[in-house]
């Protein structure tokens, strides 16, 4: 079927049309209405050294050996670090155990997109059913990343007074409530109960187009078969017969009264001849 085909279908039976089009329309603002809000906060992650590892140390005296330095003190070292913790937020161990407190809820780290000297920022993005919710679960997600920003410095020994720290460097922004899945659901209903009633429409055209030519055919069907059978009957009425010499005529019920009528009267007239006959012999034996 092509799509004019089926555009003129859909117009030829319109009022199954309008019927598809408003149930679906009904459909779709029920689901518009019913869905449930999610509310969004974010806030801004900020990798810098600590106070102690930022102030100058004292020099060293003649003949000492120099403490222990964290390796990321070096240029570029806090980019390191924001994108190391930015992707271990991300990781499903880190999300399960942050998680856990929050259910039906969901955080993610950005990446390290901005830094200045050795400060490196990323976002973190959360997602909660309750506006409440959002600032605690931004909390919890800073949690993990101190966390985390502290196991990688402590696996290559970084001194304690010497470590790169993560804090929250915006105020938290939102919540912000959203409905991410209302627009997917309501295309959803419409393309797929449209497509389902267009269907429905062509079955139910080819059905009642079904139904009409058979009707049609059986209606013509039944008017050749009558004009057959008058026609036969015409065609094989009797001719009007003759009794030929005798002169009998039996072409309706007139000529047969008459020749019944002529009967009468040769039988009354042989009658009388007979009687004449028999008073004449009477007469001459007398």
């Amino acid at each position: 079927m092509t799509i004019g085909s089926l555009t003129r279908v859909l117009l030829h039976r319109w009022y199954l049309t309008v019927v598809v089009v408003a149930l679906v329309a009904w459909a779709a603002r029920g689901v518009w209405n019913q869905a449930e809000p999610e509310y969004e906060t974010s806030a801004t992650f900020l990798v810098t050294p600590s106070v102690s590892l930022s102030t100058p140390r004292p020099e060293q005296e003649p003949g000492t050996q120099p403490g222990p330095s964290n390796p990321f003190s070096l240029s570029g070292g806090a980019s390191t670090l924001a994108a190391t913790v930015s992707t271990a937020l991300n990781t499903a161990p880190v999300q399960a155990g942050v998680l856990s407190a929050f259910p039906d809820a969901g955080f993610s780290a950005g990446e390290a997109s901005s830094s200045s000297g050795n400060r490196t920022y990323f976002p973190v993005v959360v997602s909660t059913t309750s506006p409440e919710a959002g600032p605690a679960l931004v909390e919890a997600a800073l949690q993990a990343a101190r966390q985390q920003l502290l196991e990688v410095q402590q696996r290559v020994e970084a001194p304690a007074d010497g470590l790169f720290i993560v804090i929250q460097s915006t105020p938290t922004d939102g919540p912000r409530e959203l409905y991410p899945d209302r627009a997917r659901s309501v295309g959803a209903i419409a393309l797929g109960g449209l497509a389902a009633g267009t269907v429905l429409i062509v079955l139910i055209d080819f059905a009642l187009t079904s139904l009409a030519e058979r009707r049609r055919r059986r209606a013509s069907t039944s008017g050749s078969t009558s004009g057959s059978t008058s026609g036969s009957t015409s065609g094989s009425s009797p001719a009007p017969a003759t009794a030929g010499a005798a002169g009998l005529d039996l072409r309706g019920p007139g000529g047969g009264g008459q020749h019944r009528a002529e009967q009468g009267a040769e039988r009354g007239a042989q009658g009388t001849g007979q009687a004449r006959a028999r008073a004449g012999s009477s007469a001459r034996s007398s």
